[in-house]
């Protein structure tokens, strides 16, 4: 049987493109700094997993074949499928990269990706209930 806490566990999450894509850009950032300074606290490839996770279901992305993909518009809301160890990796994502972009001014970026670290909190609590 699956406990709730399984970190394989899969669940979606419902948020506009728009929300998707600064958690993605947090993700991407996170995997950059990490894959540059070693991957110490092992995110490159569950990070990696994030945001193809992504790619394939929202925009419909296919590796290798040009063209293509297509994001939604911004204010349509999707569902992302990850599992409970990518959100948690992605929660950890989009607080970090919040606390930066607030610490050099950038308030509209910090106070959304704070919206979307709370949103993803919020579906990893209710999942696990």
């Amino acid at each position: 049987m699956e406990h709730v806490d399984d970190p394989d566990r899969a669940f979606s999450l419902r948020m506009t493109t728009w929300q998707w894509r600064h958690l993605d850009g947090a993700v991407d950032s996170e995997v950059s700094v990490a894959a540059e300074s070693g991957d110490p606290h092992q995110v490159v490839q569950t990070g990696s997993g994030v945001r193809e996770a992504g790619w394939d279901q929202i925009a419909h992305w296919t590796p290798g074949v040009a063209g293509s993909g297509n994001w939604p518009t911004d204010d349509e809301e999707v569902a992302v499928k990850l599992s409970r160890r990518q959100w948690e990796v992605a929660a950890q994502c989009a607080a970090h990269w919040a606390a930066v972009a607030s610490s050099v001014g950038h308030e509209q970026e910090a106070a959304m990706l704070r919206s979307v670290h709370a949103l993803v909190v919020d579906g990893l609590h209710a999942e696990s209930a």
